[in-house]
C-alpha cells in the first residue's frame, strides 16, 4: 500500500488498466457460477432473470463511477499542488527579479538562459541581448569556475572580475549551483553575482592608509624622536660647561616634542575610519574634512555646488582616498591655514568635479616628481575609474588638486 500511494498517478491508472477488468470477469464468472445457479434453482426462472438484470444494470456503471470518482479526487489533488507550485514558482521568480543582485541561469549547453533586472543593472546587457550567449561572455575566469563547479558540485565566496557592455571591469563575488532538471535528467546551473568593486575599493584604501602611515612613523616621528633622544643626552654632559646651550637644546626639545605629539595626532586621526553607512557618504566626509582641519587648526570650507549630489556607490572610495590624502599632504609639506573642499556635478554626459585647495606657499613644479607627495597613487586611482587628475598652484598663492571623474 506505501508503495502504491507513492506512485504517479499515471503509472497507477496504467496499472488499473490490467486490473479492473479481469476483477469485472471474475466477478461475472462467481456470480453466473454462484449466486445465479443458487437463485434458479431456489426461488425459479423470474426471480433469477430479474436479479441477473439488476447486476448487470449495475455493477458495470457502478465500478466506473468509483474509478471515475477516483480518479476526479486524484487529479483534484494534482491540480491544487501544481497550483501551489506555480505560486511559489512565480513567487520565487518575483524575488529573483527584485533582487538588487545579478541571478542568472545556464541550460545545458552553458548559454545563459534567464536573466534578471539585477543582472541588466550590473552588466548594462538587456535580457534579449545576452539571453544565449554564453558566460565567458562576461567573466574573465570561467574555465576555473567550471572546474571548480564539475569539482564540487556548488561554487561559494568565488571573487572574480567580469566585463561590463560598456568595457568596464567589475570585481564580483560568485555563487554557482547545479541544477538537476527532473524532466530531462539533466544538469543546468544558476549563478548569483554581488558587485564587491566598491568593498575592493575600500580595503585598498584601508590597505595604502596603513603603508602610508608606517611610511610616516617610520620618516617622520621615529626619526625625530632619534634626534631628540641624541640632543637630550648631549645635554645632559653639557649641564655643567654650557648652560646656556642645554636651555637651547632644552627649548628646542620641547618646540620638536610638540611637533611630534602633532604628528601622532593626526596619524591617530586617520586611523580612525570613515563610516558612512549610516549618515550618507557626503555628510560624513563633511564631518571628516572639518575634524581633520580641527586637528590643525585650520579655517575649513566643504562646498557642494548642489545638495542634492548624489555620489555612486563604486566612486566613494576614490573621492575619500582624494580628499584624505590631500589634506595629509598639506599638514606634512605647507604651511597653510585654511583649506577649501569642492565637489559638483559639470558637463555633458555628466562628470564629478572634485576640488581641493589650501593658501600655502605653493610648490616648485620642477621639485614634485610623479611619484612625491603620493600623487602618483592619486593620478592613478583618478585614471582607474578614467577621469582626470591635475595639481597646478594657484594665483595669489596656494595650491589646487582638481579631478573629474565621469559618472
Amino acid at each position: 500500500m506505501f508503495g502504491w500511494r507513492n506512485l504517479p498517478l499515471v503509472e497507477r491508472i496504467h496499472r488499473l488498466q490490467y486490473v479492473v477488468p479481469p476483477l469485472l470477469v471474475l466477478l461475472v464468472i462467481g456470480y453466473q457460477l454462484g449466486v445465479a445457479r443458487f437463485l434458479e434453482e431456489a426461488y425459479g426462472h423470474a426471480v433469477h432473470y430479474g436479479v441477473e438484470i439488476g447486476f448487470y444494470s449495475l455493477a458495470g456503471p457502478m465500478v466506473t463511477w468509483l474509478t471515475l470518482v477516483w480518479v476526479e479526487r486524484r487529479l483534484v489533488e494534482k491540480e491544487v499542488l501544481e497550483r501551489q507550485v506555480r505560486r511559489r514558482e512565480q513567487h520565487l521568480a518575483s524575488l529573483s527579479e527584485a533582487s538588487a543582485d545579478a541571478i542568472l541561469s545556464l541550460d545545458r549547453a552553458g548559454r545563459i538562459s534567464t536573466w534578471n533586472r539585477g543582472a541588466e543593472h550590473l552588466f548594462g546587457y538587456r535580457a534579449e541581448t545576452i539571453i544565449g550567449r554564453t558566460l565567458d561572455q562576461l567573466l574573465l575566469d570561467t574555465p576555473r569556475l567550471l572546474a571548480r563547479l564539475q569539482r564540487d558540485g556548488v561554487v561559494q565566496n568565488f571573487e572574480t572580475t567580469a566585463v561590463a557592455q560598456d568595457g568596464r571591469v567589475i570585481a564580483v563575488d560568485l555563487t554557482q549551483t547545479l541544477l538537476t532538471e527532473d524532466t530531462a535528467h539533466s544538469l543546468t546551473s544558476s549563478l548569483i553575482l554581488r558587485d564587491i568593486t566598491a568593498r575592493r575599493e575600500r580595503d585598498a584604501v584601508v590597505e595604502e592608509e596603513r603603508a602610508r602611515i608606517a611610511r610616516d612613523l617610520h620618516d617622520g616621528v621615529a626619526q625625530v624622536l632619534y634626534l631628540l633622544a641624541l640632543k637630550a643626552d648631549m645635554a645632559v654632559g653639557q649641564v655643567d660647561q654650557a648652560p646656556d646651550q642645554v636651555m637651547a637644546a632644552l627649548q628646542e626639545i620641547g618646540q620638536r616634542s610638540r611637533q611630534v605629539i602633532r604628528e601622532i595626532r593626526r596619524t591617530i586621526f586617520a586611523l580612525r575610519p570613515l563610516e558612512w553607512s549610516e549618515e550618507g557618504f557626503l555628510p560624513a566626509l563633511r564631518r571628516f574634512v572639518k575634524d581633520f582641519s580641527d586637528q590643525l587648526n585650520w579655517q575649513a570650507s566643504f562646498d557642494l555646488a548642489d545638495e542634492n549630489l548624489s555620489i555612486p556607490d563604486r566612486l566613494q572610495p576614490t573621492v575619500f582616498r582624494l580628499v584624505q590624502e590631500s589634506l595629509n599632504n598639506v599638514a606634512k609639506h605647507t604651511e597653510a591655514e585654511a583649506i577649501q573642499v569642492g565637489l559638483s556635478q559639470i558637463g555633458e554626459p555628466p562628470r564629478l568635479k572634485l576640488t581641493i585647495c589650501d593658501n600655502g606657499p605653493g610648490f616648485d613644479p620642477f621639485s614634485v616628481s610623479g611619484s612625491g607627495l603620493g600623487l602618483r597613487q592619486m593620478r592613478q586611482r583618478v585614471e582607474a575609474v578614467r577621469g582626470t587628475f591635475s595639481l597646478k598652484n594657484r594665483t595669489g598663492g596656494g595650491t589646487m588638486i582638481k579631478a573629474e571623474i565621469p559618472l
